[in-house]
């Protein structure tokens, strides 16, 4: 492994750094031709819902748009959570995640109703028929719903929620993918603040 700077961030950092042949490299990454350095990581427990802002990925099966989404969330201040779906963790979600998987714990769901439990109003991001995003960013407290790719949010998971969002298209297109549109939608309700209280007005 080639010495440089990503080499004495991780080290100052704390991370132990091991020097490897190409062999062992191939062994490590995922990737066809890998490039140091990799990184080994203990994956980080699921953690509680302690936002404002929750971006909550329904059976998301594409690795890119997860990975993606994990990263929009985190660039506008959003906690994520995950409901089904592709492995959050698996190579291609944390490569198209650039990092963002470390900047707070996901949370992972067994049942989508601990959401509405936890105060917060529950807003479908759906293709057609719902209302601007925007609409609904005076929420004090809210969780985004991003359905899969090819079906969306199931219906009753969309009847269960408090409103329900559209991303107006005027170009005429249909729909967006669940990466383009969570994002979208994120940025038009606003940032979230981290480490909700307790005693927040919800």
């Amino acid at each position: 492994m080639s010495g440089g700077p990503m080499v004495d961030r991780s080290r100052d950092a704390g991370a132990e750094i091991v020097s490897v042949n190409a062999a062992v490299l191939a062994a490590l990454a995922t990737t066809v031709h890998p490039q140091d350095p990799v990184g080994v990581v203990a994956i980080p427990a699921s953690g509680p819902i302690d936002d404002n802002r929750v971006v909550v990925l329904v059976d998301i099966s594409d690795p890119g748009n997860m990975g993606t989404l994990v990263r929009s969330a985190a660039a506008f201040g959003w906690q994520v959570a995950v409901f089904g779906g592709v492995d959050p963790w698996s190579p291609k979600v944390v490569r198209a995640g650039a990092g963002a998987h470390f900047a707070r714990p996901l949370v992972m769901l067994d049942d989508l109703t601990v959401i509405g439990e936890q105060g917060l109003a529950m807003i479908a991001c759906i293709v057609s028929g719902g209302q601007p995003p925007e609409l609904f960013a005076h929420e004090t407290a809210l969780a985004l719903l991003v359905g899969s790719e090819a079906h969306g949010l199931p219906v009753e998971v969309i009847a269960a929620c408090d409103g329900a969002a559209t991303i107006p298209m005027p170009g005429g297109f249909e729909s967006l993918n669940a990466a383009t549109a969570g994002t979208i939608a994120m940025y038009l309700l606003g940032p979230g603040v981290n480490g909700r209280s307790e005693s927040q007005d919800l």
